[in-house]
């Protein structure tokens, strides 16, 4: 009965060992497992290194596998945004800075507040990681050095005066942006924007240009009513002028007609004058007609005239 149970007791020990086996073989391979997979979250690549060493492999988002003896770096090639700004805590922007202060050609002390937005090409991804690092140090060494330098040194082409008006602010914004997209695409980068957000200058100075700008509007106000004014001048002559030519041609116009009507009465007379001298009779005809009704004594001889009776 001894015999039986040690039996027992030998393979129920021998049971649990395999148990034991097999669960540490889970154990090991859910480690190894899990070393190996690597997930990419949708705004980035990772970049498979091995032995400090990159290999060239690049992980897209979502599954992937590796060594276990590899690791992975992260670049980001969804649009990232660096910004200036007088108050970088209170900025959402990716990458936060300072306001960047320069100097105008003409000596004016200004400050500079911009956002640059930049993506990295996957297909630049291992090999920008190489030349600068991981995504901190890029943005230290390329986003952040280019754009702080270039538009604290191409601000020294324009005087504030010209700064300070709309067409001076996008020629900047145009020149900075055309030299930074040039240095970053050198560097494996891509420039989406580069947006001037805002120039500050000293308080002094801009109540001076508020002050020039106010006189010049005071001074095209005044240019403007004073344009007005002959205007309206030359508006009456030329209405004076257009009543007396009115006027003359009025009455020339009368004057020519009661020539006309002058004429023609002469001319009337006249014709009739020549018609009595060639048919005398024609006057005691129109005596005749001339006495319509009345009666007259017609004596039979002797008589130049006829008169008619009372």
């Amino acid at each position: 009965m001894n015999s039986r149970r040690n039996d027992f007791d030998r393979e129920e020990r021998k049971g649990v060992s395999w148990w034991y086996v097999i669960l540490t073989v889970l154990v090991v391979f859910s480690v190894f497992l899990a070393m190996s997979v690597v997930f990419v979250k949708y705004d980035r690549v990772k970049v498979v290194k091995q032995f400090g060493a990159l290999t060239g492999t690049v992980f897209d988002e979502g599954l992937s596998f590796k060594a276990i003896w590899q690791g992975t770096e992260s670049v980001y090639i969804q649009t990232k945004v660096y910004e200036t700004s007088e108050n970088p805590d209170d900025s959402d922007a990716d990458y936060t800075d300072y306001i960047v202060t320069a100097q105008t050609v003409d000596g004016q002390q200004i400050g500079i507040t911009y956002s640059v937005r930049f993506e990295i090409p996957r297909e630049n991804a291992a090999s920008t990681l190489r030349r600068f690092g991981n995504m901190k140090q890029i943005v230290e060494k390329v986003v952040k050095a280019h754009s702080r330098n270039l538009s604290r040194d191409l601000v020294q082409n324009y005087e504030a005066g010209f700064l300070y008006s709309g067409e001076g602010f996008a020629k900047y914004q145009e020149s900075v942006s055309d030299v930074l997209s040039i240095k970053f695409e050198a560097d494996g980068i891509k420039l989406v924007d580069f947006l001037l957000r805002k120039i500050s200058f000293d308080t002094d100075y801009v109540q001076t240009m508020e002050n020039k700008q106010i006189a010049y509007e005071n001074i095209t106000t005044a240019r403007y009513n004073s344009e007005a004014a002959e205007y309206e001048k030359q508006r009456q002559i030329q209405l004076a002028q257009a009543e007396a030519e009115r006027t003359r041609l009025l009455a020339n116009a009368e004057a020519d007609n009661i020539k006309i009507l002058a004429d023609a009465e002469a001319y009337s007379l006249q014709s009739q004058g020549s018609a009595l001298k060639k048919y005398p009779e024609m006057l005691q005809l129109k005596f005749v007609e001339n006495l319509s009704d009345k009666a007259v004594f017609l004596p039979s001889s002797g008589l130049e005239w006829l008169m008619p009776t009372p």
